[in-house]
């Protein structure tokens, strides 16, 4: 089986997962919470597998702004992942069964994001990944993170992750978790910019 087939069918299995992971967020709460990056990142992803479906279905050559954008996500979802797992499991008391296997959190912080990161790798093809790309890679992080702490700061939303409550943390552990969530940000971008380019670009 071709690599091209096998990501038509790894990235039609994230958009059923990801709409399973939507209907459920729906029925368990009656809406999409968009101040979550989980779910913002699992939108985005989601959005981004239906268009390079239907590019790879449809296109001679996937579209460079769509290839960015599938990097863009795939980043995103990496972080939701990491996130997850050593910050938000240890902040509540290690209850990684609400937090990995309940409901959408299921799909959400596990399923789609091992899926996107495995097709990703050895795959998608969106070529090769150049240096200046790991930069752009961060652009959702940055953009989330600027509207979070806005609104944080203008007492429209408080959190929602305790990371972001800018007024119980003060200013100093604010900038720290900043930093700390922008590194790990662009690592993701970086490691899988690395592993892409060795496996899915060599000859």
């Amino acid at each position: 089986m071709k690599k091209k087939d096998v990501s038509i069918i790894f990235n039609l299995l994230i958009v059923i997962f990801e709409l399973l992971g939507l209907y459920l967020t729906i029925k368990n709460n009656n809406k999409i919470s968009f101040e979550y990056y989980t779910e913002d990142s699992n939108m985005l992803c989601l959005l981004t597998s239906i268009l390079f479906l239907l590019s790879m279905k449809f296109c001679i050559k996937t579209p460079k702004w769509l290839k960015m954008l599938k990097y863009i996500s795939t980043i995103g979802l990496g972080l939701t992942f990491i996130t997850v797992i050593f910050i938000l499991i240890p902040m509540y008391d290690f209850n990684y069964n609400f937090l990995l296997f309940d409901g959408s959190l299921f799909y959400y912080h596990l399923i789609c994001p091992l899926l996107t990161i495995a097709t990703f790798i050895f795959f998608d093809d969106i070529g090769k990944i150049k240096i200046k790309d790991t930069i752009i890679g961060l652009s959702f992080t940055i953009i989330y993170s600027v509207i979070l702490i806005s609104f944080n700061i203008n007492g429209k939303i408080t959190g929602p992750y305790p990371f972001l409550k800018v007024y119980e943390q003060g200013v100093t552990k604010s900038v720290l978790w900043c930093v700390l969530l922008l590194s790990m940000s662009y690592l993701i971008s970086y490691i899988l910019a690395i592993f892409y380019n060795k496996f899915r670009m060599k000859k």
